[in-house]
């Protein structure tokens, strides 16, 4: 099942970075989103279902026989619970409806999917927005601001809404008094000082000459998960470099790399990234969900429904400590610089990959392409 989370993972990031033309960043859970998608399989009947859940890639449970259809009924499998990514972050995820909610799937939702059911005014767009925004607040430890501004402009039935951010720590600190102001090239060419962190260690580290780009594992206190960062080569760009990536790349870089001593100059940024996915869903043959004939919705709406749309809202904050961390857990860290030569120096100072990798399970968290660099120094 984790080739087809990963591979959700990597369309999602490929689409909205080159077919959506959001070249400054793109930065996606694809684990987040296929739980997400998992859970509204299971809210759905007749062709819905099946095309979304040929979509998910997902393994069936026989549950018993339809009593309005000569077949069988079924449900996907999901072998992993939101807990796997709340190692790296903290996620909350709502699907805000105007209809009745169906109890059975409103406490599924709650219970195994963490997934919160919000009642919404169907048309009137003050209501709609002070609802939606209102729980957008609700994330104290981070201010993603008012997630929409611009009314829906038909008849609100089903909206999904998941908004997470990335706090984890490394596993060694970068030195806090080695950070250097460092010019930046960016994807447009622009060159400009970034705030570039340093520390010199051992790292699992390959160069993969086939798709050109040097790869880092820098391992996070939590157990077994890696952030990996994939420069591509001078003569390479991260577009070619992401288009060519495939469900397995990431678990190869890490079969085929070494442990060498690094001398890792990575830099500081940090952003809030929105997205629409119903533009990338429509793409891969799931228009029925967005059609209120074509969509059964009424094992979650009692008199079914359609869904109007789903947004994914993101934030990192990475520094010498990690992301998002607390200010009293930076406060325990013994930053660590080892002596001697490095083996190889790994500059950052162009558009690079950033994912965060759990390697027991070969399983993407998350992906950030970071184009630009927004905090200028």
């Amino acid at each position: 099942m984790a080739d087809s989370i990963n591979a959700l993972t990597l369309k999602l990031a490929k689409c909205l970075f080159s077919e959506n033309g959001q070249k400054d960043m793109v930065s996606v859970s694809g684990f987040v989103a296929y739980l997400t998608l998992s859970l509204i399989n299971r809210g759905l009947r007749d062709t819905a279902k099946d095309q979304l859940s040929e979509f998910l890639n997902c393994n069936y449970s026989f549950i018993g026989t339809s009593y309005t259809k000569i077949d069988f009924e079924y449900e996907c499998i999901d072998p992993f619970v939101m807990a796997e990514f709340l190692t790296v972050g903290s996620v909350k995820s709502a699907i805000f409806h105007s209809g009745k909610p169906v109890e059975n799937f409103k406490q599924l939702a709650l219970e195994v999917y963490e997934v919160e059911l919000q009642r919404i005014d169907s048309t009137n767009n003050d209501n709609q927005l002070q609802t939606l925004n209102e729980w957008g607040k609700t994330f104290k430890e981070v201010l993603f601001g008012d997630i929409f501004t611009i009314p829906i402009k038909e008849e609100l039935s089903l909206l999904i809404i998941n908004e997470y951010f990335l706090r984890f720590q490394w596993m060694k600190p970068f030195h806090v008094k080695s950070t250097k102001k460092t010019k930046f090239t960016d994807i447009t060419g622009a060159k400009y000082k970034v705030e570039m962190m340093k520390v010199v260690d051992y790292f699992k580290y390959y160069d993969d000459k086939d798709l050109k780009a040097s790869v880092i594992f820098i391992p996070l206190q939590e157990v077994d998960v890696f952030a990996v960062i994939a420069l591509p080569h001078p003569d390479n760009d991260i577009q070619d470099l992401l288009q060519r990536m495939d469900t397995k790349t990431i678990e190869s870089w890490n079969d085929y790399s070494f442990t060498k001593k690094i001398d890792l100059r990575l830099p500081k940024f940090e952003f809030v990234y929105r997205f629409s996915l119903r533009g990338f869903m429509e793409m891969n043959n799931l228009n029925s969900l967005f059609d209120n004939f074509e969509a059964d919705f009424s094992k979650i709406i009692i008199e079914g429904g359609f869904l109007n749309d789903y947004y994914q809202a993101s934030s990192i904050h990475i520094n010498e400590s990690g992301s998002h961390v607390l200010y009293q857990m930076i406060d325990q860290y013994t930053p660590r610089v080892s002596v001697g030569t490095a083996s190889v120096r790994m500059m950052i100072t162009r558009p690079f990959i950033f994912c965060l990798y759990k390697t027991t399970n070969s399983l993407i968290l998350h992906i950030s392409l970071i184009a630009k660099i927004f905090t200028h120094v």
